[in-house]
């Protein structure tokens, strides 16, 4: 039995940093072939994919984003809910589906089959020797990444995905992640929280070294740190309004 993938998979790490080698379109059209062949909800093929080529484009998407690697990569896809294809069957075939792309099951299917189309493009990527990092950062300014990609209704910007040849001193390791038995729950979730508390203070200890030795002992934070850090900043709470101002989770 070949545990190729498993392997690839298990040295996953995001590539921060890439040399400035564009990629081929040929090359993106087999990565976009792979994501399409992710799994997808009923068969109703909800995500597209944009491909950000133009200069002006990138180093506009970058100031919302933040981040340089946005520009300075091989090639940069924007990941979207697409349910526009489905308006026009829908106004085809008069059928009233309005109902179930507008709804939050809606959002939820077409957010989970994103996220499995990139996750085979991620992997088939770095299989042809590519690293990739996610760009969440990209919905920091909904509206007006709408308007650079010229989004019409019923289309939402999930992320974006920066692809590159990692460059020469690109030194990123795959950083530790929760334990199996934290996040493996058989027939019944393990509520014994004394349990879970414990595997997060190991958990943390396993990640402040992981820094540690990263930096020199420049960072030292747990996962706890960090956690707490990010999710107490109570970011982009207006989310909820751009959906519903661009067709989603009205009902």
């Amino acid at each position: 039995m070949s545990e190729y993938v498993y392997n690839l998979a298990k040295r996953h790490h995001s590539v921060r940093k890439f040399k400035s080698t564009p990629i081929e379109r040929k090359t993106i059209e087999k990565l976009i072939e792979a994501g399409q062949m992710a799994s997808t909800s009923s068969y109703l093929q909800t995500t597209s994919f944009i491909g950000v080529e133009s200069v002006e484009k990138k180093e506009a998407l970058r100031e919302v984003s933040g981040q340089p690697y946005v520009v300075e990569n091989g090639y940069l896809l924007v990941y979207v809910i697409d349910y526009h294809r489905h308006q026009l069957v829908n106004e085809k075939m008069n059928a009233d589906m309005e109902a179930s792309f507008e709804s939050a099951e809606g959002l939820l299917v077409g957010t989970v089959d994103a996220a499995l189309a990139a996750q085979n493009i991620a992997l088939t990527a770095e299989d042809m020797g590519y690293g990739i990092v996610y760009l969440g950062s990209l919905r920091n300014d909904v509206q007006r990444v709408r308007e650079i990609l010229n989004l019409p209704e019923h289309v939402f910007p999930l992320f974006g995905m920066a692809i590159g040849e990692p460059a020469d001193d690109e030194n990123g390791t795959p950083k530790p992640r929760l334990p199996l038995s934290h996040v493996f729950h058989v027939d019944t979730y393990n509520q014994d929280d004394a349990e879970l508390s414990q595997q997060i203070e190991a958990y943390d200890q396993t990640v402040s070294e992981y820094y540690q030795e990263r930096t020199q002992g420049k960072r030292d934070e747990t996962w706890s740190d960090q956690i707490a850090g990010f999710m107490s900043s109570k970011q982009r709470l207006e989310m909820n309004d751009w959906l519903q101002m661009s067709g989603f989770n009205k009902k």
